[in-house]
Order: structure tokens, then C-alpha cells, then sequence
């Protein structure tokens, strides 16, 4: 059983592009992945496309994975940040025997299950508010990682520039 190493921090903000452009400065990180909040959940922004394009089409996105060399830095937007507190959780990459341990655990030990999906992931509150998100798939390639590029949801937007 193995716990292998955290896969990403993720922050509550509540200026998210001015966030994305200072932590982006600061840690010399690049964008992985945009993401909006749709109807049929979480879809990406496309690489052609940029925060001005978002805005131009109508589209308020709400999270941004930033990253570089094994450093991933998520940012979630919020209207504020006073009650929740600025950590969201904290991504822990496991190996299968464990996450199914710590399911186990985690819920004999008075954690909320909030999510399980058997051998891949496992989201859960912890009795002190914090929340774990484990996963058995590692954060190598971040611009692939975004729930819009695995689901094929992607938003609808026009780069500037583009022809019609």
C-alpha cells in the first residue's frame, strides 16, 4: 500500500484570472487547463482560446490548473473566501490497494464520503473540514487532466482573430 505523493494543491480565490496571473508570475507556471462550470458539469476552455475570448462569448470561468515540472497549483473561484478559508483540498496519488483502504478507514473514522469510484479516485471530508482527494492516476500531463479534455466537453468560444 502506498501513498506516493500529493498531485496537486488546490486554493479558493476570488479574483481568478488576476489569481492565475500572479500565481503564474511568482512560480513561473504555465496554464494546463480553463475550465467554466456547465449544465452538463465542468467543460474546457480551448487552447486556442484565452480569457478574452472567454469573456467575449458570455463564459465566467471558474477554475484554472496552473503547472510546472511536478509543482500543480489549482485555483477555484469563489464570490469570497471568509467562511470556507482559502485551501480547497489537498490531492494525495495512491496506488489501488491503499485508496481502497483509506475508503474503509476514512469512513469507519467519521469522514464523509463525498466521492468513490472504485480503483481511480476517492474524495472525502475529513472531522477537522478538510477535504482529501485521492486519486491512483498521477498528475504527469496536466494539460490532459481537465474534466473538459477527458469527457470531450469543450466551450464554445471563437479566438480573437479568428475567421467566420
Amino acid at each position: 500500500m502506498t501513498l506516493e505523493s500529493y498531485t496537486h494543491v488546490a486554493l479558493r480565490v476570488e479574483r481568478l484570472r488576476e489569481a492565475e496571473t500572479l500565481y503564474r508570475e511568482l512560480f513561473a507556471l504555465e496554464v494546463a487547463w480553463r475550465e467554466a462550470a456547465t449544465p452538463d458539469g465542468w467543460a474546457t476552455l480551448p487552447n486556442s482560446a484565452d480569457w478574452d475570448d472567454a469573456e467575449r462569448a458570455g463564459i465566467q470561468l471558474g477554475l484554472v490548473m496552473l503547472f510546472r515540472d511536478g509543482f500543480r497549483l489549482a485555483l477555484e473561484a469563489v464570490e469570497t473566501v471568509a467562511c470556507e478559508g482559502r485551501l480547497s483540498h489537498l490531492g494525495v496519488l495512491v496506488d489501488a490497494r491503499e485508496l481502497s483502504r483509506l475508503r474503509e478507514v476514512a469512513a469507519a473514522v467519521g469522514c464523509e464520503i463525498v466521492i468513490f469510484r472504485e480503483g481511480r479516485a476517492l474524495i472525502f471530508v475529513d472531522p477537522f473540514d478538510v477535504q482529501w482527494e485521492l486519486n491512483t492516476f498521477a498528475y504527469e500531463k496536466p494539460p490532459s487532466m481537465s474534466t473538459g479534455v477527458r469527457l470531450g466537453r469543450w466551450l464554445d468560444v471563437e479566438p480573437a482573430g479568428a475567421t467566420s
